[in-house]
């Protein structure tokens, strides 16, 4: 019997393929460290090679430049001061070492001489051949001043020195006669393409020379250029991009400096492309990556036919895997071989028993509550799609105190109770009308049910519900409440009707009641509440909120002095919002921190815009409950206040009844220190609140502000005038300021005058306008002394 792991033992030859891998992979790095190695060996050796004979020439260019200076045929043409002779003598001297520059300088720094070498380029008109000679010249200089006369002094025996363009390696040397300095002779060699070519032919580099003067570059003189025609522009860049070191790959260069000179510098470059470097290099290294192809192709030729071997039974098995996934358990797989495929493939029988099994297992968890076995949130979803076209009510229910039954007897005896509301339920599910039970989890369930009267369902349900729950001597009344929706009265989407039903369980939590069917304006979590929560977070660094100012009328002096500060939400899409509908969400996400400072602040500089005109405004600013829990909220509006350079008696603070009731204490302490600071408190929407008149005597309040729901009616409602008069009363009484809000007639303000209200806050007066229409309206009031009060 062949074995699979005689079978595997082929795989040997993967083992092959790594090692080959790793040995072509080391003659790999070895030849790139023998590239870079070479590059770097010639580029030393070509630097050496320039600096060593630059140096020689330089030193072969001194000597010979003092040599003739001590020579007496050189002193005597400078005594004789025979400019032919002199001429003369100079160019015999320049012919020895075949210099292209000769000057001789006469004691006061005059140049008396000067012979440059020159090529002409002569073509010849009948043949169109170029012929080219040596001339030399006078120089351009004679008789001028030598521009260098530092370099009489200087130590430095080599110069460069440039004449018309063209730059010379020069060296100077005193001319001295019986002790006495006559003049300077001075000798150099140009520059030019025949030195680089020189260099060139030593190096094997392309050879640039460079005058340097700060940022700027001179190319001076270029070798014959054998790699490829470079412009002046390319071969100034290629210069810096050696001294940045960031020359193309392809590209080997180096640099040294001649020579330096006040604030220049001579500077030869040398490069070259790489491959004509390391292209012998590159002709051992093909051999080598031919040999590992072959290798590697003969091994995968092995490996391929190893796989084969093995992967036709292992594809067997993987198409049948594939059959199993399907979901196709039937069907089974058998081998001839009795070797490893085979007991594999007994193995996959087995699997497919076990995975039958298990999914339907699944299936049913999936589908079923686990502990009342009845159908779940899944198999509702399922069973409602199947009912879109009938007429049902779905009854929400949920078993009451069941909390207090696990508190007090545990879970265990809470999960009993779920058990055995779920059985008498079902009872109800086994009559004709209803279709379905569903435990959604917990103490929820949904019944599903032909539309029939709510009193006949919740009859039928009590009724099975009847019979008392006993456990240890210890008897419970089975009590349900529930939520009801229609279909398709509520909706035409099953997908929302849990929702709506559930919707109406919940404001039975709320209000007490057993029963509950659904109405629209239950509905508080609406997908529009939902966009404002979101839109909310990036409303104030969008700049969508704007302050709104309601004028206060004080009933004595009949003048406004006092504006309450009230914030607007213009929506991008839903246009103005009221602070009604934003502000209980701001609470509720932590967003109210944020919006009242920004509120506080935009108030605080409106009234500082204000006192400018000399209009001085009260600035009346709601705070929320919220805000009093916040540490740092009292050093916020001492340090805006400071700020803003607003004295703190304009400002009032109006705080709800309702912010207080949490921890009185901590609110009492806070006001307090708001009111020895100098602000005024106002309790805000006075007698809607749940504060008693004990607590009322603690808070440190300026004014009570009496709520618009007890103003509106004064005409026709008396218990609204007891209440709002007995208020004022008490409030004066207290010591307390009285601002009657909501006033929308001329009875309620003339009632409130006569009942010595303090102010009066209202449409009537002035509807909350923006500064830009109040500051108008500030500065030129209207009479109130009049009954027309109306704007």
């Amino acid at each position: 019997m062949k074995s699979l792991k005689y079978k595997i033992f082929l795989l040997f030859v993967s083992i092959l393929l790594i090692v080959q891998g790793i040995t072509f992979y080391a003659l790999y790095t070895t030849n790139k460290n023998q590239e870079v190695t070479e590059v770097n060996s010639r580029l030393t050796s070509a630097k050496t090679i320039f600096t060593d004979l630059f140096k020689r020439r330089i030193e072969y260019l001194s000597a010979f430049t003092a040599i003739t200076a001590k020579e007496s045929d050189i002193k005597k043409v400078f005594v004789d001061g025979n400019i032919r002779n002199l001429l003369t003598a100079l160019n015999n001297q320049r012919q020895e070492i075949d210099t292209d520059l000769a000057m001789s300088i006469t004691p006061d720094g005059l140049i008396s001489g000067q012979l440059q070498r020159e090529l002409i380029n002569n073509v010849d008109a009948s043949t169109g051949y170029h012929h080219f000679y040596n001339k030399i010249k006078h120089g351009i200089e004679v008789g001028h001043k030598f521009r260098y006369p530092n370099w009489f002094k200087s130590p430095q025996t080599s110069h460069i020195y440039m004449i018309g363009g063209l730059y010379y390696q020069v060296s100077i040397s005193p001319v001295i006669y019986r002790s006495k300095r006559v003049g300077w002779i001075i000798f150099g060699f140009e520059i030019n393409k025949r030195l680089a070519n020189e260099f060139k032919k030593l190096t094997g580099l392309q050879t640039e020379f460079v005058l340097k003067e700060g940022e700027k570059n001179y190319l001076t003189a270029s070798s014959e250029q054998h790699i490829q025609d470079f412009s002046q522009k390319e071969k100034l860049d290629l210069i810096e991009a050696i001294d940045e070191q960031r020359l193309p790959e392809h590209f080997i260069g180096t640099s040294s400096v001649m020579t330096r000179f006040e604030d220049r510098k001579l500077v030869v470059y040398m490069y070259s492309l790489k491959e004509s470097i390391i292209s012998m290099i590159e002709e051992q290294w093909w051999p080598l990556v031919m040999l590992a192809i072959l290798t590697l192709f003969a091994s995968l030729t092995s490996a391929y036919f190893l796989a084969a071997s093995i992967s036709r039974p292992i594809n067997r098995l993987v198409n049948h895997a594939k059959i199993i996934a399907s979901g196709h358990f039937q069907q089974n797989i058998t081998f001839k071989e009795k070797n490893e495929i085979g007991q594999l493939a007994n193995e996959f029988n087995h699997m497919q028993v076990a995975l039958l099994q298990r999914e339907e297992a699944i299936t049913r968890l999936a589908n079923h509550d686990l502990l009342t076995d009845l159908p779940n949130r899944h198999r509702l979803n399922e069973f409602l799609v199947g009912l879109k076209d009938d007429h049902f009510m779905m009854l929400h229910l949920n078993l009451s105190r069941l909390k207090d039954v696990n508190a007090t007897l545990g879970y265990d005896v809470g999960d009993l109770v779920i058990q055995t509301l779920a059985i008498r339920l079902q009872k109800i599910s086994e009559q004709q009308h209803v279709q379905f039970l569903v435990h959604l989890g917990a103490d929820e369930f949904i019944l599903i049910v032909d539309t029939m009267e709510v009193s006949e369902v919740s009859a039928q349900v009590n009724k099975e519900l009847e019979e008392i729950f006993c456990f240890q001597g210890i008897s419970l009344q089975l009590q349900v409440r529930m939520g009801i929706a229609l279909y398709p009265e509520h909706t035409s989407d099953v997908t929302k009707l849990v929702q709506m039903a559930d919707t109406a369980l919940h404001h039975t939590r709320n209000t007490g009641s057993l029963v509950q069917i659904y109405q629209p304006e239950l509905d508080v979590n609406t997908v529009e509440r939902l966009n404002l929560i979101n839109d909310l977070v990036q409303a104030i660094p969008a700049n969508q909120f704007e302050l709104y100012f309601q004028p206060k009328l004080c009933m004595t002096s009949r003048r406004v002095k006092h504006v309450e500060a009230l914030v607007r939400w213009k929506h991008p899409t839903l246009g103005m919002i009221p602070p009604d509908n934003f502000i209980s969400i701001a609470e509720k996400t932590g967003q109210i921190e944020a919006l009242t400072r920004w509120v506080f602040t935009a108030a605080l500089i409106q009234c500082k815009k204000w006192n400018a005109l000399g209009l001085e405004i009260n600035m009346a600013i709601n705070i929320s409950a919220e805000n009093l829990k916040e540490p740092d909220f009292y050093d916020f509006v001492c340090h805006t206040i400071d700020e803003q350079n607003i004295s703190p008696n304009q400002v009032t603070l109006e705080v709800t009844e309702s912010s207080v009731v949490g921890d009185t204490d901590a609110a009492i302490q806070l006001l307090s220190k708001f009111k020895d600071y100098g602000l005024k408190i106002s309790i805000d929407d006075y007698g809607t609140g749940y504060s008693s008149l004990a607590q009322l005597k603690q808070l440190p309040v300026h004014e009570l502000k009496i709520d618009k729901s007890f103003i509106q009616r004064l005409e026709k409602d008396v218990d609204d005038q007891i209440i709002v008069r007995s208020t004022i009363d008490l409030a004066h009484n207290m010591g307390l300021k009285v601002v009657a809000e909501g006033i929308e007639d001329e009875y309620s303000l003339t009632w409130l005058s006569d009942y010595a209200c303090n102010y009066a806050q209202g449409y009537f007066i002035s509807r909350p306008k923006p500064a830009s229409e109040l500051t108008p309206w500030l500065l030129n009031p209207p009479c109130f002394d009049k009954v027309d009060y109306q704007i």
